[in-house]
């Protein structure tokens, strides 16, 4: 058995510390960025955003934008697009935000995978384009980010769930709601 003074102690006590306060600060930068202000445009339409940090991993995203609906094959030619003012409140867990900052992956403006329950209200009330009720869908959502140099960043990813409009006529107030998500953004 190694006898060990006081001084090698102290040494080895030391060092552990240094290592433990280097992997203490390393597990802090895995964290989501406490707080982003962007603007994506996607197929459908065109959103600012921001993403308020909750915890290491999970943020919430709050949007509002322009949708465009209503270009099914069968009616594209037959009725104009509809264009409501889009509401979106989106509770974001990025499960793989710490993996991809072990592996030295950049994760700057929140660039992993989430996983999201995307409530989100489509104004009949505020229609730029065409005539619709309102409605409220909720998805949950799976989406990936990545950057693209500084502050450009590409979303993908998509979800399916439930929608609830707004309407007098009882055949049309409940079905499902798809989310597809594609969209190039911006982040200040």
């Amino acid at each position: 058995m190694v006898k060990m003074g006081k001084k090698n102690v102290e040494k080895y006590g030391l060092l552990l510390f240094v290592l433990l306060s280097f992997e203490m600060q390393a597990q802090e930068k895995a964290s989501v960025e406490k707080s982003i202000f962007g603007i994506q445009a996607g197929l459908v339409g065109i959103y600012v955003n921001n993403e308020t940090k909750l915890s290491n991993t999970i943020a919430l995203r709050s949007e509002a934008g322009l949708k465009t609906t209503n270009w099914g094959i069968s009616n594209f030619y037959r009725e104009k697009p509809i264009i409501p003012l889009v509401l979106t409140v989106e509770p974001r867990w990025y499960f793989n935000i710490k993996r991809l900052y072990a592996k030295g992956l950049r994760i700057e403006n929140n660039a992993a995978m989430s996983l999201s329950l995307m409530i989100r209200h489509n104004a009949g009330w505020c229609m730029l384009l065409g005539k619709q009720p309102s409605n409220i869908e909720f998805i949950p959502t799976i989406a990936y980010r990545f950057n693209i140099g500084k502050h450009f960043n590409f979303e993908m990813g998509g979800g399916m769930g439930y929608q609830y409009a707004f309407t007098s006529i009882e055949e049309e107030k409940n079905y499902w709601a798809f989310n597809i998500v594609l969209r190039i953004g911006y982040v200040f």
